[in-house]
């Protein structure tokens, strides 16, 4: 006797990308709460981290992020950034979107982000590289990223380097839960 169809799961291919979309959040959101990070304030072995990536880099701002529901909050940050704001207007929701670092060396000429309030007001943010770090379970649930205020380039050495401090950041991460 065959079995209903209402008892077979679909093939994930099966389901409307809605959905597959928005399982994919809810297991995301899952692994950032298991971090135990979210408004928990400044922790030293953050700052270290973001500090390091501000000298290092020589940028006006280094960040580590988590990308929550509704908003992106910086659990680690050097800079003049909100320590909250609205996830769309955060360049990192759409580093977690991606296992690649995100660079974009003029905010201006990005269609993504050149009408963002941080690139067009304070801080006036125009370069930004970001690298998504994963949570328990290996999901991204937020990123390592530095921006500065004048356009520039990043070199595959710099790039190598700030994929391995964030691997240092996201080894942090997960040590928290």
């Amino acid at each position: 006797m065959p079995t209903p169809l209402s008892l077979v799961a679909p093939a994930p291919s099966d389901l409307p990308a809605s959905l597959t979309a928005r399982a994919t959040e809810r297991e995301r959101l899952r692994s950032l709460h298991r971090s135990n990070l979210l408004d928990t304030g400044d922790e030293e072995r953050f700052d270290r981290l973001t500090r390091y990536a501000q000298i290092h880099f020589a940028t006006a701002t280094a960040i580590i992020s988590l990308i929550a529901e509704d908003r992106q909050y910086l659990k680690s940050f050097v800079g003049s950034f909100p320590r909250s704001i609205p996830r769309n207007a955060a360049f990192c929701n759409v580093t977690i979107r991606s296992e690649d670092t995100l660079v974009v060396p003029d905010l201006l000429e990005d269609e993504r982000f050149r009408d963002s309030p941080f690139v067009v007001g304070p801080p006036f943010i125009r370069f930004y590289a970001g690298v998504p770090l994963r949570g328990p379970g290996g999901w991204f649930v937020g990123s390592l990223c530095i921006l500065d205020t004048e356009p520039r380039q990043l070199d595959q050495r710099a790039l190598l380097q700030l994929r391995s401090l964030a691997d240092r950041a996201e080894l942090e991460v997960n040590g928290a839960n």
